[in-house]
């Protein structure tokens, strides 16, 4: 036994090509579910501020009844806002389309809504707040004016921060926010008029009976309901579904580092054959051999998965402060749980996958062989190795299926990496195959290289499938961004109008009525009968 102490001291400098490889796929996994979990605590952290409430009542085209503001006035404070597409202009003819937001004096009721000077304070009917974008497109200044329908407003100050915007959704442009009575000076409320009126209510109740309450006894009168629980749902199933998405792009990814686990296992059990025929010429069975060694390889991956799992965290943070502005919102630091155990399991799991092979061949070849440095593969149990890769593999399996919130994505998204897994690896035999049948060349060099090939022990399958899997990867990523921006481009030009107006008036004399701020000019028709 003395003759193996030196050499299994020296275990982990061995096993660095294991150790690299578990480190990068480790912590990849752990900063892209990390980032993804941060987020989407965070946002329902913040659910309040974000909805703005409680709980929403929103709808359509009309304003609450007094019946149903009193109903409202009974589960806490309101506040009422409401929405609508019109468009700006300054005095110089420029106009822009935006998001007309006509607040009270209790918005925000969660939050604080914020200028570029300092907090904002209640509008007046003739002031009004507008965003950064508005301002460089009319090129507006604090305390110059615009026009909404027919009312001017004096700029009141430029929005920094709106606390409900990532609620608000989509926009067709830029927000300007006045109070509801300069709403009523602008005379775009009227019969026809598109616009939303949203409720925000601070509830002493919880929010969930509250509606339950609202809408059994206003059951057909239209309201959507929000709570504080979902302020944002578009962007959280969106960041759910592109975090799952992620995870099994770096999973595939973690099993081309399981290739290098292989190869580095390898020639860390090539470097320790005298030691194995030592141990076998002592009696040690091809078990316990490979359950040494496994004792090993699970430490040094341990140290990988531990490292991996301590970047990946550190990762979050990092990509908060260089990307914050491009995230919906900026996590607090927090390490979560269960997206690090994830990376950890599927870690571990690449790595006894990939560590069978060689770990089960070394403890098959006798100890003459190894005392000879004689390679000999035939006695290799491949069927063992292969009950445990397909072990591990269905550990995987059953864990992406197990934690995915759509598993029939994952199952179809892990079918697909097999088949294509098999494909490459049908690919690198056939390579060595005819590698193998190919006349010798007459140069040294070539001569070599050919052989390199198709020689026992050969390592031509794991980098075809090595090299196959990276660049489908890059160009799986690469399809899904050009084939966005192809249906796009393709798509929007050919269905989307060319012209649009909002809210244009119905007049009895069509030649001299004149094109509002709210309406685009549209060519005069014979007035109809």
């Amino acid at each position: 036994m003395e003759v193996c102490a030196p050499r299994t001291r020296r275990t982990l400098p061995g096993l660095r090509l294991l150790l690299v490889c578990l480190i990068l796929g480790v912590g990849a996994l752990a900063a892209i579910g990390s980032l993804t979990r941060s987020i989407t605590t965070e946002l329902s952290a913040r659910g309040q501020s974000l909805l703005g409430g409680d709980l929403e009542l929103s709808v359509s085209q009309r304003t609450a009844t007094d019946g149903e503001r009193r109903s409202m006035a009974k589960l806490g404070r309101v506040s009422e806002t409401l929405r609508m597409q019109s468009m700006a202009a300054n005095f110089d003819g420029q106009t822009a389309p935006i998001e007309l937001k006509a607040v009270d004096a209790s918005y925000p009721l969660y939050g604080t809504l914020t200028l570029k000077s300092g907090p904002a304070r209640p509008l007046g009917p003739t002031e009004t707040y507008v965003g950064p974008a508005l301002v460089e497109r009319l090129k507006l200044r604090v305390g110059g004016q615009v026009r909404y329908g027919t009312a001017r407003f004096t700029i009141a100050g430029i929005i920094a921060d709106e606390p409900d915007r990532l609620s608000e959704g989509f926009t067709l442009g830029a927000v300007a926010l006045v109070s509801l009575d300069g709403l009523q000076r602008t005379a775009l409320i009227a019969p026809g008029s598109l616009y939303e009126s949203k409720y925000r209510i601070a509830s002493r109740y919880d929010p969930t009976q509250a509606i339950k309450a609202f809408t059994d006894r206003y059951p057909a009168q239209g309201w959507d309901t929000r709570t504080r629980d979902r302020a944002s749902p578009g962007a959280e199933r969106f960041l759910s579904r592109m975090g799952e998405f992620l995870v099994l792009v770096g999973l595939t990814a973690l099993v081309i580092a399981g290739i290098g686990v292989g190869n580095g296992v390898s020639s860390y059990l090539a470097t320790r054959r005298s030691s194995i025929a030592t141990l076998k010429v002592l009696g040690a069975t091809s078990g316990l051999i490979a359950r040494v060694y496994l004792l090993q390889i699970v430490a040094v991956s341990a140290i990988g998965i531990v490292i991996g799992l301590a970047i990946g965290i550190a990762a979050v943070p990092l990509i908060v402060a260089l990307a914050g502005d491009v995230l919906p919102v900026a996590p607090a630091f927090a390490i979560h749980p269960l997206p690090l155990a994830q990376a950890a399991a599927y870690g571990l799991l690449i790595a006894l996958a990939f560590a069978a092979p060689p770990l089960l061949a070394a403890g098959a070849v006798p100890a003459a062989g190894l005392l000879r440095g004689v390679h000999d593969g035939r006695g290799a149990p491949r069927w063992k190795a292969a009950a445990w890769m397909g072990a591990a593999f269905a550990g995987i399996v059953a864990l992406v299926l197990a934690t995915s919130e759509r598993p029939w994505f994952g199952a179809a998204f892990l079918a697909a990496a097999g088949g294509l897994l098999l494909l490459l690896s049908a690919l690198g035999w056939l390579i060595r195959r005819l590698a193998a049948r190919l006349p010798r060349p007459r140069k040294p060099l070539w001569r070599l290289a050919v052989a390199a090939l198709h020689r026992p022990g050969a390592r031509t399958g794991a980098l075809v499938v090595a090299l196959g899997l990276g660049l489908t990867l890059f160009v799986l990523l690469a399809a899904i961004r050009t084939s966005l921006d192809a249906n796009i481009e393709r798509t929007v030009p050919a269905r989307a109008p060319a012209l649009f107006a909002l809210d244009v008036p119905r007049t009895a004399n069509h030649r001299s009525a004149q094109p509002s701020p709210t309406s685009s000019r549209t060519p005069k028709s014979r007035p109809s009968p």
